[in-house]
C-alpha cells in the first residue's frame, strides 16, 4: 500500500494538481472562470463550476491534514483566497439583481415602489 504522501488520496482523482499549494491555485482558477461565466450571465456555467469547485475543496481538505505549505506556499495561499474572496464578492453582486428578481416572481419579496 502507498504512504499518504498526499500524492493519491482516496475519493480524489490522481490526475489533478498533486502538491497542495497547486490544488489552491485550482480552486482560483475555477472561482475565476466563475466570475467569468457571471460576467457572461450564464448561471449554469457557474452551478456547474460551483459543483466542480466543491469537489477540489473536498481533496484540498484532505490533502491540507497530510501536507504542509512552506512560507512562500502559505503567502501565497492567502493571496489565492484573498482572489477567491474578491471573485466571490462579484459574483454575489452579479448575481443580487437576478435573485431580487426570482424572488420577485415567486412571490418572496415587496414589489413596488421603495422596494429596493
Amino acid at each position: 500500500m502507498a504512504p499518504e504522501d498526499g500524492q493519491a488520496l482516496p475519493g480524489y482523482a490522481t490526475c489533478g494538481p498533486s502538491r497542495l499549494i497547486d490544488r489552491y491555485q485550482e480552486v482560483a482558477r475555477l472561482s475565476r472562470s466563475m466570475l467569468e461565466a457571471a460576467h457572461r450571465e450564464d448561471w449554469e456555467e457557474v452551478a456547474r463550476l460551483e459543483g466542480q469547485c466543491r469537489g477540489e475543496i473536498v481533496g484540498l481538505k484532505r490533502a491540507a491534514m497530510i501536507e504542509p505549505l512552506s512560507a512562500s506556499e502559505q503567502q501565497r495561499r492567502i493571496e489565492l483566497l484573498r482572489d477567491m474572496l474578491r471573485d466571490d464578492a462579484q459574483i454575489r453582486a452579479r448575481a443580487e439583481p437576478w435573485l431580487r428578481e426570482l424572488e420577485r416572481l415567486i412571490g418572496l419579496a415587496p414589489s413596488g415602489p421603495g422596494s429596493d
